[in-house]
């Protein structure tokens, strides 16, 4: 998919095993204060190795700017729900289903922010995780609670919070619905 802001075209795709050292660049590029709100997994090769050089419940999302090969976004999708957030999803009343719940982590590098790829990338994704079976996104370890154009934009599409935990901070718990899922398959839809 081809996104274009401000006269520059991006290549949103699967991430693959020959992106990982652009993807530690773009992960040592980022500002402190975005990598503080971003925190799935470690920014270092082994860990990309370790979630994605085999068949395994993570798969990963990149936006490619074109014009300089540099990768601007990233987002992480891990089948199911972590399991050390089962607890305190189910003190909400939700009852989280491998099957058909994912986990979703979105970074955007700084520059590229409030450019609106970040709904691109979100849109795509979309596409991909209802043809996939996917029926729930929850969001990875939540949200910090000060963070309101994070929140913007997850309630501006479709989410919305389960409730609020003490992690280093204030966070909400937030999840989207997909209704409506289509009846088509995608041809690489597995984790």
């Amino acid at each position: 998919m081809i996104f274009v802001s401000n006269h520059r075209k991006v290549n949103i795709r699967k991430l693959e095993t020959s992106d990982f050292d652009a993807l530690i660049l773009y992960f040592q590029n980022l500002s402190e204060s975005t990598k503080k709100r971003f925190g799935p997994h470690a920014f270092d090769k082994q860990t990309l190795i370790d979630l994605y050089a085999a068949p395994t419940d993570f798969i990963g999302f990149i936006a490619i700017e074109t014009n300089t090969g540099i990768i601007v976004a990233y987002i992480i999708i891990k089948a199911g729900y972590l399991q050390h957030d089962s607890f305190r999803l189910q003190s909400y009343g939700l009852t989280p289903d491998h099957e058909t719940d994912c986990t979703f982590a979105p970074s955007v590098a700084d520059l590229w922010q409030s450019s609106g790829l970040g709904s691109a990338m979100f849109g795509y994704i979309i596409q991909y995780l209802k043809a996939s079976g996917i029926k729930r996104i929850i969001l990875w370890g939540g949200v910090q609670s000060n963070n309101e154009k994070a929140i913007n934009f997850y309630k501006k599409h479709g989410f919305r919070t389960l409730g609020q935990f003490e992690y280093h901070g204030m966070n909400e718990d937030m999840i989207m619905d997909l209704f409506n899922l289509n009846n088509t398959s995608h041809k690489d839809a597995k984790f």
